[in-house]
């Protein structure tokens, strides 16, 4: 499992928004923010002709509030966006400051046509 490539917002400013394809799973290092300062862009760019939607999940991480369980987000497919986050460490982040991100497509689509952009906050 591989980080992933992370867009660290500027305020004040702008950044450059890195739109990376996904893997089934990939994980996203943590250590150089304070919870709460990640979100996570997604756009489906599956075929809309088979019904392609794309299921992201966050797991649980490695503290009190990982009880609460994965969260799972269905992006509709056709291009469609979808944010997700701020994301709180309590609940998603590991004890090695990592957050793990997964992907999966119902029917024919491909998890690499899914594609996201992290975003670290100020």
């Amino acid at each position: 499992m591989a980080d992933f490539t992370a867009s660290n917002a500027v305020r004040n400013s702008s950044a450059t928004l890195n739109l990376l394809a996904m893997q089934a799973s990939q994980t996203v290092d943590v250590s150089d923010i304070q919870d709460e300062r990640m979100v996570i862009v997604v756009q489906n760019n599956n075929d809309s002709v088979a019904v392609n939607t794309a299921t992201i999940t966050i797991a649980p991480g490695g503290f009190l509030a990982n009880v609460l369980g994965t969260l799972s987000v269905d992006v509709a497919d056709g291009g469609a966006c979808k944010t997700i986050g701020p994301l709180e460490g309590m609940r998603f982040k590991s004890t090695a400051s990592k957050i793990v991100v997964g992907v999966a497509v119902t029917q024919s689509g491909t998890v690499s046509s899914v594609k996201a952009a992290i975003i670290k906050l100020p």
